[in-house]
């Protein structure tokens, strides 16, 4: 009975480094922040890396569909992942570590029209099919701007590099990710004005404790400088 209780308690006080933290990711990918067929690639998935070579703890980035994620954490195929709050899986048991960085909606422009403000905007605009944009945004649609959708970011963007719209809506990073693999200046389309933004942590069960004062730490003194990090990505599969 001694040993038994011994092997229990040495189980439980397992350091960190003898877990894993199981990230879920979208299984579509999320360019340029983690993508590839098993969701090896991104910005994300190189700073975990760096968290493995600093704290020695292995990190699984895991492709799950956003309907299956708080299944995934109930049944322990997941510990961990990147949302804002709101919209993590579980809210209640999960330890927001972070942020880790900020994502932002920006507006890009064919490079004859550069709007100051969103009273501007006037023409065709290539936005995301089934995606909600801001309020002051929806408003101009149908009115003062000809909306056509695109199925996937890849899509709006070359109906865009084709003037097919004179206005898109893109995550930042993910235009100017793919703006470079096109070899295309981003710096020729982009405007001062953000449809949205939000703050990314690490969603982490609260009962990894040890996962999350471990993540704490790095992340306290880690800056992710996503900008200086893409030319270095490499291309999606």
């Amino acid at each position: 009975m001694r040993v038994a209780l011994l092997i229990i308690t040495a189980f439980w006080l397992l350091p960190a480094s003898s877990q894993t933290l199981k990230i879920m990711g979208s299984d579509e990918g999320f360019l340029p922040f983690y993508y590839g067929n098993s969701l090896n690639k991104g910005i994300l998935v190189e700073v975990m890396d760096e968290f493995t070579q600093k704290t020695g703890i292995p990190t699984d980035f895991l492709p799950t569909p956003r309907k299956r994620q708080t299944w995934a954490l109930e049944t322990g195929r997941a510990n961990a992942v990147f949302a804002n709050p709101r919209w993590m899986p579980l809210p209640d048991r999960m330890q927001a570590v972070g942020p880790v960085l900020t994502w932002r909606d920006r507006v890009f422009a064919q490079s004859d029209r550069q709007p100051d403000s969103f009273d501007d905007l006037q023409g065709s605009i290539c936005l995301r099919r089934w995606f909600v944009y801001s309020d002051r945004l929806e408003h101009r649609v149908g009115t003062d701007l000809v909306r056509h959708d695109g199925y996937d970011a890849e899509q709006m963007l070359g109906m865009f590099l084709n003037k097919r719209c004179d206005y898109i809506v893109m995550k930042e990073m993910e235009f100017r990710f793919l703006a470079r693999l096109l070899k295309v200046d981003p710096e020729r389309y982009s405007t001062e004005l953000i449809d949205a933004e939000w703050p990314v942590y690490l969603g982490i069960l609260k009962t990894e404790a040890a996962l999350i004062k471990a993540a704490e730490a790095f992340f306290a003194t880690h800056i992710v400088d996503a900008g200086a990090m893409l030319p270095g990505l490499p291309p999606p599969d």
